[in-house]
């Protein structure tokens, strides 16, 4: 039976199912009677009427054009194989009608619990029915589970309470179900069934934790997934209520006044309740949803507070209602007592094309010619819906000839739609230091081991390690194998253009540069101008790119620079004394220059260089100089005090570690890898009281460990394979 989502298409408002018998032919008449007056187009079905092939055409037709479906479940409704089939056509098309949901409304005119567990004359009924069919039968005790599980009216003490009373009590939830907030979701919505699958199960858990937490990285799909199920369980709550963009919304004047006063509107069905301020909007929202199984959904939450001045305390809640809250910060909720919290994963390969697909071609696939660009554009996309969507739409207007150059385009500067969206994260974070520390990440540090960057970006005065787990939480971050950190393409980019906007035409306005293009031209070009007082810059080169140290000497709050493989001329007394992190791989230096002055240094990478000797250096704690080939002996590191950690892995000419490393008290982690003509270390290592890791992995000719290294009461990890010993 095909079946339309489209509300102009239903005739009828009411479907009327029951067993006129049963329930007395005055009662159905008189619901019947009932819900006409009050304005509902009802079609009546009762399993007494003599059936005759026309009218089961009718019946069939007018069950398709049905709002709401009203089954009167009566003491032997199970008798009647007709009621059971006609209930399971009903939740058939409920199931079918999918994402926009018939409601269907159980009466019942007995005990529910005689429907839901098929006991006393429906026990009877059954086994009646399983004499001839154990199969069929199955299936309508599926069907009558299914259908308790929506609640529904129930008449108590039927000779006590009057009929007439219990019938417009029916019509006035059938007014309420009728006018209920369905809410607007996108068209092409691939693989949801399975996005929403255990939220679904959750909502239909009345005794579960009655908080659902949807959260996941900007544009993937939250508010989608939350109206979805909003929808589909509208029919399983006494009142429901969808309040949009809180984040947004609460920034306006009067912004949380106006979220309560939609929500008591909403749930009380009453359009003219007034809320004199926020504390009077707390105490009516109490009454409005204590005594009421209600589902919320408050979409796009930045913080606890916004949740707080709407709903102060889970206490408030009846029994069985549900509150679902997306947003992009996963510890938005720290209880998992009182909330269950769903992630939201990005789309598959085969999801995105297929949405990708939808909003270009109007179908699951690509046109032919276009396969390689679609793949193109999913592969950049990353499987996030928005993005997807966004470049669809952008690009179905465009020729295939002309796709590379939008492609590029797309590529170079992020769509203007998904900047924005994603932005809000960025914008949500708490201060300028998280933002700082966001954008530093984004531009210079992704893929590199996290208690690396942590060492730089404290120095750079940023608190980092409460930071990155700030940023892990709210989904701009994550931490991947070997503790690297992992950033979303699209995030990065959103990062990067934020920093692009500072001045789009002119990279030497901007706080920070990354680009290698863009860091060449304004190196050798000596046009910084004006850049803040973060002023960063990150820059890569070949050997064959060299410049004039003078092109520095603006960036006087420069912080972190990355020349690997350049070469620089003239007076070295122009490198920033404010530099944090200075990577140089392939620096043709031996010694560091007398004029240079880095009392602030707490990173120096100079991997493959020629270094042979260090200045001091009183805040440095990393010192990699890994694959330094000309390297014999190690530089005198008396002029460490603070360092922490020492590479020097693959120097594979070293033959000797100076024995002022003993002086190194702050020392945790001596890397000595590779260094394959090593023949000793010096016995000044015991005095190092810190020191928690050696790694000797790989030193061939090591043939004596000082007396006592075993004893060290800090050493915790000493890999020492392939060495002689």
């Amino acid at each position: 039976m095909a079946f339309s989502t489209s509300w102009s298409q239903y005739n009828y408002h009411v479907f009327l199912s029951l067993r006129g018998k049963d329930t007395g032919k005055g009662f159905g008449d008189h619901l019947y009677t009932a819900l006409e007056q009050a304005g509902f187009h009802t079609f009546r079905d009762d399993d007494e009427i003599v059936r005759r092939e026309e009218l089961d055409i009718e019946l069939q037709k007018a069950m398709q054009e049905s709002k709401l479906f009203l089954v009167v479940f009566s003491k032997d409704f199970a008798s009647s194989t007709w009621c059971l089939d006609q209930l399971v056509k009903i939740m058939d098309l409920r199931r079918r009608s999918f994402p926009h949901h018939i409601v269907v409304m159980p009466v019942f005119y007995v005990d529910p619990m005689l429907v839901s567990d098929q006991a006393d004359s429906y026990a009877a009924a059954f086994a009646s029915h399983e004499e001839n069919s154990k199969e069929k039968a199955e299936i309508w005790r599926a069907a009558l589970r299914e259908v308790s599980d929506l609640g529904g009216m129930v008449l108590q003490d039927g000779c006590i309470r009057y009929q007439a009373e219990f019938v417009q009590d029916i019509v006035k939830e059938v007014r309420k179900k009728l006018n209920r907030p369905i809410v607007h979701t996108p068209s092409h919505l691939i693989g949801i069934e399975s996005r929403i699958a255990d939220i679904d199960l959750w909502l239909q858990d009345s005794s579960s934790v009655p908080i659902g937490i949807i959260y996941g990285i900007g544009g993937v799909g939250k508010t989608t997934i939350a109206k979805e199920v909003f929808n589909l369980s509208l029919d399983r709550f006494e009142a429901s209520c969808f309040l949009p963009n809180i984040r947004e919304t609460s920034k306006q004047p009067n912004g949380m006044g106006f979220l309560q006063k939609q929500l008591l509107n909403t749930v009380l069905y009453d359009k003219n309740v007034k809320v004199n301020n926020e504390a009077d909007g707390s105490n009516k929202i109490k009454d409005a949803i204590g005594c009421r199984r209600v589902l919320i959904v408050l979409d796009d939450v930045g913080h606890l507070e916004q949740v707080n001045m709407i709903v102060a305390t889970w206490d408030w809640l009846y029994k069985g209602s549900k509150i679902i809250i997306t947003t992009r910060h996963k510890r938005l909720l720290k209880d998992d007592k009182i909330c269950r919290k769903f992630r939201i994963e990005e789309l598959g390969d085969d999801e995105s094309l297929q949405l990708f697909s939808q909003h270009v071609f109007g179908k699951a696939n690509p046109n032919d010619g276009f396969m390689e660009h679609s793949l193109r554009a999913v592969k950049y996309c990353c499987g996030i819906p928005l993005a997807l969507r966004e470049w669809g739409t952008f690009l179905s207007d465009i020729d295939i000839s002309e796709w590379n150059n939008a492609l590029d385009k797309l590529e170079a500067i992020l769509h203007n739609g998904i900047f924005k969206v994603l932005r809000v994260s960025y914008d949500s974070l708490k201060d300028d230091l998280a933002r700082r520390l966001f954008l530093h990440i984004a531009c210079f540090f992704i893929g590199m081991e996290s208690d690396y960057v942590t060492k730089i970006l404290d120095g750079c005065e940023l608190f980092a390690k409460a930071g990155i787990q700030d940023l892990v939480d709210r989904f701009l971050l994550t931490i991947g194998e070997n503790n690297r950190l992992i950033m979303h393409p699209l995030l990065r980019d959103m990062a990067r253009e934020i920093v692009r906007q500072e001045s789009p035409d002119d990279p030497g306005r901007r706080s920070r540069l990354w680009s290698h293009d863009d860091s060449i031209s304004v190196l050798r070009e000596n046009t910084v101008r004006g850049q803040s007082a973060d002023t960063d810059c990150t820059t890569s080169f070949s050997m064959s790119h060299e410049f004039e140290m003078k092109a520095l000497q603006k960036m006087r709050n420069l912080q972190l620079l990355q020349l690997n493989y350049g070469k620089l001329k003239g007076n070295y007394k122009y490198l920033p004394r404010s530099l944090i992190w200075l990577s140089w791989h392939g620096s043709p230096l031996k010694c560091m220059p007398s004029c240079l002055h880095l009392e602030k240094l707490v990173v120096l990478d100079m991997q493959r260089s020629s270094l042979k000797h260090i200045q001091f250096l009183p805040a440095l704690k990393i010192l990699d100089i890994s694959a330094c080939h000309s390297l014999i002996t190690t530089p005198d590191f008396s002029g460490l005090p603070c360092l922490e950690q020492l590479v020097l892995e693959d120097c594979i000419n070293l033959t000797e570690v100076n024995e002022s490393i003993g002086k190194v008290e702050k020392l945790v982690s001596l890397n000595l890898k590779g260094c394959r003509k090593l023949r000793k270390l010096p016995s000044t290592v015991l005095m190092l009281r810190q020191l928690k890791v050696i790694v000797l992995s790989g030193c061939l000719k090591l043939d004596e460990l000082p007396h006592g290294l075993d004893k060290m009461e800090s050493l915790k990890v000493l890999q020492a394979d392939g060495i002689a010993l």
